[in-house]
């Protein structure tokens, strides 16, 4: 697991409250303006700071 996957892991199980919520969040659940991406799917193209703000925004407020 690259260093970018980590922060991402670790930062949806802080919102999500479990390792294994963050893994299905982060396989399985499309994120907004993304055309159905998901955030494993944005990380495997090189989108992985997208990802890191979206979650960020997320954590501030800010919903989609």
């Amino acid at each position: 697991m690259d260093d970018a996957t980590l922060r991402i892991l670790t930062m949806a199980k802080e919102m999500a409250g479990s390792e294994q919520r963050a893994a299905i969040w982060f396989k399985h659940q499309p994120i907004p303006g993304w055309d159905g991406k998901t955030a494993s799917d944005l990380v495997r193209e090189g989108k992985a700071d997208q990802v890191l703000a979206y979650l960020d925004a997320l954590r501030s407020g800010v919903y989609a």
